[in-house]
């Protein structure tokens, strides 16, 4: 739009330089090269937005196959059932922007393509630290995010689980939302609420194996996750804690 005014405001100069030059010929001859040169200006700005534009950045699949994970066993958690979904993440200083749009990008257009009852709303949580490899998610600062939305379907993690997870929802509260999560850090605190069904799914990197330096890797989204990721549920729990070696 601003190319078109701008184009628009070069012919209009040299128009005028036009109908000048009959009363003076330099004032004319002189409007009509700034309008020249104007759209010259104007079409060369063009060309270079086209051919020089930045080249957008290819998704990082390392990051979206945790997201396909996540939305996949999140609808069939809320299935049939019409509200809010809820993706919390740490502050920037533990997970940066860029990596925080790759996970959400990825996880909301799975989760709502085909179902309009859903809606995703993102959260951001403001106690957690980073600690040597591990995140350090205050349970304090989950129930602040929970209270936020006490009616949502769904709470999905991506800053990893605190040790005292039981008691995120209230123990009399018979059927709490449902909460999946991705561990970075590798550790079972999620081991027995995953157990009991308190916690529904997490994921977590296999040992030794570090995703962040795979974002160019190839093959399909099961492949990738198996070569990056460990999947646990209640029924796998002491299996992936085992695997983990942090039983």
């Amino acid at each position: 739009m601003a190319s078109f005014i701008l184009l628009l405001a070069a012919l209009a100069v040299g128009g005028l330089g036009w109908v000048v030059r009959r009363r003076s010929a330099s004032w004319g001859q002189g409007l009509i090269v700034l309008g020249c040169l104007g759209c010259a200006g104007v079409l060369f700005w063009q060309v270079r937005q086209s051919l020089f534009q930045p080249e957008e950045k290819a998704p990082n699949r390392a990051h979206a196959v945790v997201g396909f994970y996540l939305a996949n066993q999140t609808l069939q958690q809320v299935a049939g059932r019409r509200g809010q979904v809820v993706l919390i993440f740490p502050p920037e200083r533990v997970l940066d922007r860029d990596t925080a749009q790759s996970y959400a990008r990825t996880f909301s257009p799975l989760l709502l393509r085909g179902h309009p009852e859903l809606e995703v709303q993102l959260a951001t949580l403001e106690a957690p630290t980073k600690t040597g490899k591990a995140v350090d998610t205050p349970l304090a600062a989950l129930q602040q995010v929970v209270a936020r939305f006490p009616n949502a379907l769904a709470f999905v993690s991506y800053g990893g689980v605190p040790a005292d997870i039981d008691q995120l929802f209230p123990p009399e509260q018979t059927n709490p939302p449902a909460f999946c999560a991705f561990d970075p850090g590798g550790t079972t605190h999620w081991a027995s609420a995953l157990k009991k069904g308190r916690v529904q799914l997490v994921i977590a990197p296999r040992p030794g194996v570090n995703p962040a330096t795979q974002a160019g890797i190839a093959g399909a989204p099961g492949d990738i996750f198996n070569q990056l990721y460990l999947l646990a549920t209640p029924e796998t729990a002491d299996q992936i804690a085992a695997q983990l070696g942090k039983r």
